[in-house]
């Protein structure tokens, strides 16, 4: 799901993108904990960065892991952007996955990634790239996310630069979490994305990596980009 901005940045950057337990290729792992993939993003950065810390770009899931590393490993983060991220879901959110699980079991990996895919609006060269990774998903895998995202905890201090974006077109929670993020780490910047939803690194993958390099570098966000 990076590829786009492995095609944009590589020149410039070594770029890496783990696999998060039961993600991708390490689906047959887990169970996934943000602790547990805190410690195995931190740990891959301090075995393939010569420098031993990394700009972390973090969506979705992937913004919750984000910011545990600020909380456990914030040693590791030069410059950090969390996008499309709920916090602390209620505890409701988690008891209603389960109940979905049975039919989401009804369902064979092919039509369970289609399903999640037709959420998105995602440009059809990048669908098979995420296709693939989805197709590897378990239906466990989902709960022990949406699990996780019930107990996201915000960091008390703001150790590195860090950057909160959260697309127009998501859900309330989800820019309520933003406004949170905001609040909670002082001097954060944190920016609304005009007309896109959850997944803009595909929908918008242009304006999504300027963004991601113009952060890096400490350089004007796009002008696109609404503080929020």
């Amino acid at each position: 799901m990076w590829q786009p901005q492995f095609e944009r940045l590589a020149d410039d950057y070594h770029c890496l993108a783990p696999d998060l337990p039961e993600c991708g290729n390490s689906a047959a792992s887990g169970p996934f904990t943000l602790k547990d993939a805190s410690r195995g993003v931190a740990d891959v950065i301090r075995e393939r960065i010569p420098g031993r810390s990394a700009h972390v770009v973090g969506l979705s899931i992937g913004g919750a892991v984000a910011l545990q590393m600020l909380c456990d490993e914030p040693q590791v983060l030069d410059h950090l952007l969390v996008s499309g991220t709920a916090t602390r879901l209620p505890p409701f959110f988690d008891r209603l996955n389960r109940l979905d699980e049975k039919s989401v079991r009804l369902l064979n990996r092919e039509r369970l990634a289609e399903s999640l895919l037709g959420q998105y609006h995602v440009p059809q060269a990048y669908r098979s790239l995420l296709l693939a990774d989805l197709r590897k998903a378990e239906p466990e895998a989902l709960r022990h996310v949406s699990q996780a995202l019930t107990k996201v905890k915000l960091p008390t201090e703001r150790q590195v630069p860090t950057l909160i974006v959260v697309g127009q077109e998501e859900p309330f929670v989800t820019k309520h979490s933003a406004y949170e993020m905001s609040r909670a780490l002082p001097g954060a910047t944190c920016v609304l994305v005009p007309g896109v939803g959850h997944l803009w690194s595909l929908e918008a993958l242009d304006l999504f990596t300027q963004t991601v390099r113009a952060w890096m570098q400490d350089e004007p966000l796009p002008l696109k980009l609404v503080p929020f």
